[in-house]
C-alpha cells in the first residue's frame, strides 16, 4: 500500500474503534448496513496488503536459498576438477574452475547459473578421470538438481510482481467500495445528533484522514445542518 492508502486504513479504523464503541448505530438499518459493508471491505484490505508483503519476501528468501544451495553443491566439485587441473598441468581447465563461492555467488542470477553449469557439464565429461578426486555420480545429479531448481526461480519475481499488481488493484476497489459506504455514514450520521452529539463528534473527528507524508490532517466531514424550520410556539 502506498502512504495515501496506509492513511485512509487507519482513519477507518479510527471509525470502526467509534461505532463498535456506541451501538446506537444499530437503530438505522440503512447505516448499520453501510457499516457492517464498510468492515469487510476493510478485512479484505488488511489480508491483501499481508498477501502482498509475503509474496515479496518469500519469494527473495526461496531465491536466495537456492542460489546458495546451487552454488553450494558446485563448488567441491569445481575445486576437484581445480586439483585435477593442476596435477595435469591443464592450464586451460584451471582457469576454468578458477572460483570461490563468492564468485559463483556473484553477478546476475543467469550468470550464477552458467558457472554452475559449466562446472556440471565439465565435470560430467571428465568424470572417470576425476573418480579419485571426490566427483562422482551421485554429486552431479544432486548438483544438476539444484540447478534446475534455481532456474525455476528465477523468474519468480516477474511473476509475483504480475501478482503484485493483481493484488494493488484489488486492494484500490476494496478502498473505493470503502469509501462509498462511509458517503453513506456521513449522509446518516446527523441522525444521532439529537440522541447523542458525543458519538457524532467522535464519529466526525475519527474521519479526520492523517496525513503522515505532510504531518497534518484533512478536515473531517462536517454534520450536515439541520434545515427543518423550529416547531412553532
Amino acid at each position: 500500500m502506498n502512504t495515501k492508502q496506509l492513511n485512509k486504513l487507519t482513519m477507518y479504523l479510527a471509525v470502526e474503534g467509534i461505532c463498535d464503541g456506541n451501538n446506537i448505530w444499530q437503530t438505522l438499518q440503512s447505516f448499520a448496513d453501510a457499516y457492517t459493508d464498510l468492515k469487510t471491505h476493510v478485512t479484505n484490505i488488511q489480508a491483501f496488503a499481508q498477501s502482498q508483503s509475503q509474496n515479496n519476501t518469500g519469494i527473495a528468501v526461496a531465491k536466495q536459498a537456492a542460489r546458495m544451495a546451487m552454488c553450494n553443491a558446485a563448488f567441491p566439485i569445481s575445486s576437484a576438477i581445480h586439483a585435477y587441473a593442476i596435477k595435469t598441468k591443464n592450464n586451460q581447465l584451471v582457469a576454468q574452475v578458477n572460483f570461490s563461492i563468492s564468485d559463483l555467488m556473484s553477478g546476475q542470477a543467469p550468470e550464477s547459473v552458467t558457472r554452475c553449469q559449466n562446472i556440471y557439464n565439465t565435470a560430467n565429461a571428465n568424470l572417470a578421470s576425476l573418480a579419485n578426486y571426490g566427483v562422482t555420480v551421485a554429486k552431479l545429479t544432486a548438483l544438476n538438481g539444484v540447478i534446475a531448481s534455481f532456474n525455476l526461480l528465477i523468474g519468480a519475481p516477474r511473476d509475483a510482481r504480475a501478482g503484485v499488481k493483481t493484488v494493488t488493484g484489488n486492494i484500490q476497489t476494496e478502498f473505493d467500495a470503502a469509501d462509498e459506504d462511509l458517503v453513506q455514514m456521513d449522509d446518516l450520521i446527523v441522525q444521532f445528533q439529537p440522541g447523542n452529539p458525543k458519538f457524532v463528534g467522535d464519529y466526525l473527528t475519527a474521519r479526520a484522514i492523517v496525513d503522515t507524508a505532510a504531518t497534518h490532517a484533512s478536515p473531517a466531514p462536517q454534520a450536515k445542518p439541520n434545515t427543518q424550520p423550529p416547531p412553532k410556539t
